[in-house]
């Protein structure tokens, strides 16, 4: 007998192929009914036996399409309804969006396929997509997703591409981002901002090839912003590309062709393979072999550093043009450094012939920008997220803060910042918005939001801050709660955030046990008012604690310290003054003059940073003076300490007394090494290597069992294998997931802090009340 079922999925279920996976399920078990996409999820209509809407069910939920992640699913019978076939009904958008977005997805094997098919329709097409791959965050103006309301709304399908539509064993059946060549997507090719060349496609591609073998600099429009691409074996096109981009040591990024060409260069193990072949397609950091197969600069593409960062082409357009030149190619974000990547065409036009000699543009808009997603691995195999960006953002599944039912927004840190929002039960992690101190930054920050509360069509009822006064993402929180007629934001101390998220994360916030935490990084506004950054904390029954950090030392000249590491051990060695002559050269004598004055006045704004600790370490050691880019001299450091032969297990001490870890102790045995002329790959291995030892002497002290780590300065991998190394024998030790350890998870962590608190509320007790005054 014939029933009516109703099935609702919710979760990432559209832009994913499950309208057209449906489809195909229906026919094969010969039910009649409708499948549509809502801005709930996803519906479907059936009639058929009660024990056919079983299979179809769990067929359904169980076995879904590849890209889908299911939240929720459900099915009720309801009344009699009548089909004679089986199609995909018009979208409904009818109701409040209450589903995951989907992020952009790189090129598939068939689409690598298709394009490398000379019999083929899509030969050598740059804008070849299908149901399992292509742009969808990125082009996404309005929910629910379907071409009509993405940015290729204006670009019509041929006859032909609309037969794949329609066909439902095509794999691009219902697929929104369909194109070919005959209903192309139009590319440009501008030798200046006036001048467009009439090139056709084919000649377009080839004018580019050429022009990169001879030495010039490429702009081409990506998925989710513009490319800067140059030769990666031509000294003289780097270092133009440096000079023009005002970038003159950060690290570039090396686009090959296929995995063969970059195993050439680079030592790839099977996660990193994995990874690079992946739907996301990140930038991974691999180790430099020491002959360079494709004959690449190495050390102007990543100058003192062991490390290269390598990508696959993730686009139709990219893959042809990385074949078609046939060697590595820099492939680095369009922006001035410290700037957002461009995105829109006409600021491309405007900005970018000041660096590039040509640019190459398409006529399908983005409206959420995206640099490319970094990660890494270490030697011992734990992944490490650098930049969670292009392929990750924008979800977080599973939402570990099902206990909140307000539509939350917290706005992350200032530094490599990203929000997060809560609402309808789904959390959203927005891709990385850069640092926070430009105008153009904060005009990216500001549209991102824009455009998650257009997509979403939620306000926030409820918003959370970084502590910090003067953090352009605190006043936006502040304004936001004017405007909406909300409470004023609960700010949220940074590092205690940090503390959250990677106890979120590892789904440790329910614990009853005590947990240990480590949170170090280059600064954050303190309870005290002082810069923190080498923060020990104890969470237990929602209470945390900070019970040690590095003793304080003066922070001169506010973030100019974080600028120029000279200034770091400048403030370190005031209480060496005999060693004041190591990096006396560093400074002219005015400079000097002045700041040894600085040094006698009682300065008020103490930092106990990690990151400026290792800043001062390396300019001590003669690594770098002043930093061009964040990190640059711990990143330096980090890479020597790899190459030291000699490896040994003695260590410099860093006592706790009265919850300072005296750094002075360190210090003296550091330049006592120095002092005897000791080789500095074995002091800077030494120096990572005391700092896996202190944690887990900080492990045996407070004798704790399971141990957290937040904060950029755990970014370094070396350091990570070493605490693996000491404690993952006795310790249960806890790392980040799915959220890079760095500032970008702040949003996250201020979100975890808050759940925290209103635990403590919805618990609370004449014992439980006095936790509020150790988290306020």
């Amino acid at each position: 007998m014939l029933h009516t079922y109703h099935i609702h999925v919710s979760g990432l279920v559209q832009g994913v192929g499950f309208r057209p996976f449906v489809c195909r399920l229906a026919e094969e078990m010969n039910i009649n009914g409708w499948v549509c996409n809502s801005n709930d999820g996803l519906h479907i209509r059936c009639n058929t036996s009660a024990e056919t809407a079983t299979l179809f069910y769990t067929t359904i939920t169980q076995h879904p399409p590849e890209n889908a992640i299911i939240t929720d699913h459900l099915i009720q019978e309801i009344s009699t309804e009548i089909f004679s076939s089986f199609y995909i009904k018009e979208s409904q958008s009818d109701i409040v969006p209450n589903l995951l977005l989907t992020p952009d997805i790189a090129l598939c094997n068939n689409c690598y396929q298709d394009i490398n098919n000379t019999n083929n329709k899509r030969y050598r097409y740059p804008f070849t997509t299908c149901l399992n791959c292509g742009p969808r965050y990125s082009i996404t103006q309005l929910l629910p997703y379907d071409r009509i309301n993405t940015t290729m709304v204006n670009l019509p399908m041929c006859s032909s591409c609309i037969s794949e539509y329609t066909d439902i064993h095509n794999r691009r059946h219902f697929s929104q981002t369909n194109s070919c060549k005959t209903c192309t997507i139009p590319l440009h090719f501008y030798t200046s901002k006036q001048k467009e060349e009439p090139f056709s496609d084919i000649e377009l591609i080839e004018n580019i090839v050429t022009r990169l073998n001879q030495g010039e600099i490429a702009c081409v429009k990506g998925v989710g912003g513009y490319l800067l691409l140059c030769d990666a074996t031509n000294e003289s096109a780097i270092l133009l590309l440096r000079e023009r981009k005002q970038r003159p040591a950060k690290p570039f990024a090396i686009l090959y062709a296929d995995i063969e060409m970059a195993s050439a260069d680079v030592q790839l193990r099977s996660f990193e393979i994995d990874a690079l072949k992946s739907k996301i397609a990140p930038i991974v950091l691999c180790k430099a072999k020491p002959f360079l197969g494709n004959g690449i600069c190495k050390n102007y593409i990543a100058p003192d550093l062991d490390k290269i960062g390598v990508m696959l082409p993730y686009t139709a357009l990219l893959s042809i043009l990385a074949n078609d030149f046939g060697k590595p190619l820099i492939a680095t974000s369009a922006n001035i450094s410290g700037s957002p990547i461009l995105y829109k065409d006409e600021d491309a036009l405007n900005y970018m012939f000041d660096v590039a000699d040509f640019i190459v543009t398409y006529d399908r808009d983005i409206v959420a920008p995206q640099d490319d997603s970094v990660i890494q691995f270490t030697d011992r195999g734990q992944k490490i997220i650098i930049r969670r960006s292009r392929g990750l953002a924008p979800n977080y599944f599973p939402n570990p803060f099902s206990k909140l039912n307000e539509s939350v927004l917290a706005t992350g840190g200032e530094l490599k910042s990203a929000f997060a929002f809560l609402t309808n039960k789904n959390l959203y992690i927005s891709q990385y918005l850069g640092d926070q101190g430009t105008i153009d930054a904060q005009t990216c920050f500001t549209h991102t939001l824009s455009h998650f509360n257009t997509l979403l069509q939620k306000q926030p009822t409820k918003l959370i801050s970084d502590k910090h006064p003067d953090y352009f993402v605190t006043h936006l929180a502040k304004e936001t709660a004017v405007k909406n007629k909300i409470t004023p934001p609960l700010e949220v101390q940074h590092h205690k955030a940090h503390f959250g998220a990677v106890l979120a994360e590892n789904k440790l916030l329910s614990l009853q046990e005590p947990i240990l935490g480590f949170v170090w990084d280059g600064t954050g506004y303190g309870d005290d008012g002082q810069i923190w950054g080498s923060e020990v904390f104890i969470f237990q029954n929602h209470e945390m604690n900070r019970v040690a950090h590095l003793k304080y030392f003066p922070q001169l000249l506010g973030d100019k310290m974080s600028k120029e590491p000279r200034l770091a051990a400048l403030s370190l060695l005031n209480n060496f003054p005999t060693k004041y002559f190591s990096i006396q050269k560093y400074f002219s004598k005015t400079e000097w003059q002045y700041y040894q004055k600085l040094l006698l006045q009682k300065t008020p704004l103490q930092t106990c940073s990690m990151g400026r600790f290792l800043d001062g370490l390396a300019c001590i050691l003669g690594i770098r003076i002043y930093n061009t880019y964040e990190g640059e001299a711990a990143m330096q450091m980090e890479a020597l300490a790899r190459s030291c032969s000699y490896k040994p297990y003695d260590y410099y001490s860093l006592p706790l007394h009265n919850g300072e870890l005296d750094w002075r102790v360190f210090m003296q045995e550091f330049l006592e090494d120095w002092q005897q002329k000791e080789d500095i790959s074995l002091m800077a291995w030494k120096v990572f290597y005391s700092l896996a030892k202190s944690i887990a002497q900080l492990s045996s002290h407070f004798f704790i069992d399971k141990i957290t780590f937040s904060g950029g300065v755990f970014q370094n991998a070396l350091l990570t294998d070493l605490i693996i190394e000491q404690l993952s024998h006795k310790r249960h030790l806890f790392f980040h997931q799915q959220l890079s350890p760095n500032d970008e998870n702040i949003g996250f962590g201020q979100l975890a802090y808050y759940q925290i608190k209103q635990s403590i509320i919805n618990n609370s007790t004449p014992e439980s009340k006095n936790y509020l005054s150790v988290l306020s």
